[in-house]
């Protein structure tokens, strides 16, 4: 796969570089948007929300008096592009961002900051005069900064203070402060061939990378940075033990000041191809990243969305009544010296007395029986009165899981004891209460934090009779306890 000309170095590192069909039981649904071309390039969606724009790197031609072109006549690297609607759909060809940033060097992966003032770009650090062509693949990459001034975006300035001499330095991404800045580079000190490192804004300026440690970067390459509003890190790497094929998105979060292992994301958004640049946004149940899995030889960018269902407001489970006072008033006239009252339950237990306390140990059917027992013997003598007494489920999803867990502890949550009269259920939604979700039946999960959650199982159907679209949910509150310690890497949602 080619990224354009920008990224042939890095295709030398990696060596040789789905459709929605398979997605009937995921959690989320993937399409690829529809000004992606199978003649060109699209990757690195940004939006820049102050103008409903969603931008994205592509070597299609910019047009103009001048053309730029590679060495092999491709069209060089630049922004385009596409109007988004009010109903989230794109409308329009993908058109020419910022056409004064056009030149003779490519471009890639950029950031802007809150209020889209100013933007972090990636570019080559030489620009060729006006009439040249880009200069090949020893040109490194950088990263510059530009305002946005009088309506148009000043001439890049590379951030020199983040750049390093004789590599390269691109994939800038902003913490949700705007106050550091994640990035990849080959420079020395790192781990790998392509590591990710951070600055910091500090009075200012920029202060010097430092490495994201061992935890983040391997042996292979991390790149591709992007920030999620929750400040959760994510990022693509083709560390081959934990990937699905190419590059693989993986994220990570800083819990007590320590990156957590990182989480390759599950498909559909990896694949056995190159995945990249995954842009969540809000709450992340939905968002943009980039892929060549459509023709496997250019990439395009992709919407994804939810498919889980708007629930009402969950309700917190609601346990059966299990413990009742049983008396009898017209018994028979019995001898207390050699006879006795005695309730005998269906589960075992037996009460003596004409009032007895039971509490069944859950819900079923059960049968009651008030005897009249002989004390020596044991025997019932009498029998005074007998009962079915069934105790029903109530209709609601249930969650089956510990109050308290450990944080790093690997916990299951079941939804199999949901008992449902009014509608046939198909899906069950989990939400975890710290931004991560699930889907299934049964599920497993592990907390990285300590805190109060507020686990939500949603449960979609079928409602019995005209099979109108159902839904349901419950809540229940645990407790995570402990501190976070660095286990193997899993899967998990975005």
């Amino acid at each position: 796969m080619k990224y354009g000309s920008i990224l042939l170095w890095l295709g030398l590192l990696l060596g040789g570089m789905l459709t929605a069909s398979g997605q009937k039981d995921s959690l989320y649904r993937i399409e690829r948007l529809s000004f992606s071309s199978i003649a060109y390039d699209e990757y690195a969606p940004v939006l820049l929300n102050a103008r409903n724009q969603l931008i994205f790197v592509a070597n299609r031609s910019a047009g103009g008096l001048f053309k730029h072109s590679t060495e092999k006549g491709t069209p060089l690297e630049n922004y385009f592009y596409v109007t988004r609607k009010k109903d989230s759909t794109f409308t329009g060809s993908p058109r020419v961002f910022a056409s004064e940033l056009v030149s003779g060097s490519n471009k890639g992966p950029m950031v802007f900051n809150r209020d889209g003032t100013k933007m972090y770009l990636t570019k080559n650090i030489i620009e060729p005069g006006r009439l040249k062509n880009y200069l090949g693949t020893n040109n490194l990459l950088g990263i510059f900064e530009s305002s946005f001034v009088g309506g148009r975006w000043t001439t890049p300035t590379l951030i020199t203070a983040i750049n390093a001499n004789g590599y390269n330095t691109c994939h800038p991404a902003l913490s949700p402060d705007g106050k550091r800045m994640y990035f990849a580079s080959d420079r020395p000190g790192g781990f790998g061939r392509m590591d990710l490192w951070y600055s910091d804004f500090v009075k200012s300026q920029w202060t010097e990378p430092k490495n994201l440690g061992p935890v983040i970067n391997t042996s292979f390459n991390e790149v591709y940075p992007t920030c999620a509003s929750d400040g959760r890190l994510y990022f693509s790497s083709n560390r081959t033990d934990k990937t699905l094929g190419k590059l693989d998105i993986f994220y990570s979060e800083l819990v007590n000041g320590q990156w957590i292992e990182p989480r390759r994301l599950p498909e559909p958004f990896n694949s056995r191809y190159n995945d990249l640049c995954f842009v969540p946004e809000g709450t992340g149940d939905r968002g943009f990243f980039s892929s060549d899995r459509y023709d496997r030889t250019t990439s395009d960018v992709f919407y994804f969305s939810t498919t889980e269902p708007k629930f009402v407001t969950p309700e917190p489970l609601k346990m059966p009544r299990l413990c009742y006072t049983f008396f009898e008033n017209m018994g028979v006239v019995i001898d207390t010296a050699i006879a006795v009252y005695e309730w005998t339950f269906s589960d075992g237990a037996r009460h003596r007395g004409l009032e007895a306390y039971h509490c069944f140990p859950g819900t079923g059917e059960y049968t009651v029986e008030l005897n009249v027992v002989n004390k020596l013997q044991g025997t019932v003598e009498k029998n005074v009165v007998a009962y079915y007494f069934p105790i029903e489920k109530i209709e609601q999803p249930w969650i089956t899981c510990p109050d308290t867990i450990k944080v790093n502890e690997w916990v299951e949550f079941s939804g199999s004891d949901s008992w449902f009269v009014s509608f046939v259920p198909e899906r069950y939604y989990w939400d975890f209460g710290d931004g991560s979700k699930a889907m299934g039946v049964t599920v497993r999960y592990q907390y990285v934090r300590p805190g109060k959650y507020r686990v939500r199982l949603g449960v979609s159907g079928k409602g019995q009779g005209e099979g109108k679209p159902a839904t349901r949910a419950s809540y229940k509150d645990v407790v995570v306890e402990g501190d976070y310690t660095l286990t193997p890497s899993v899967s998990a949602s975005p």
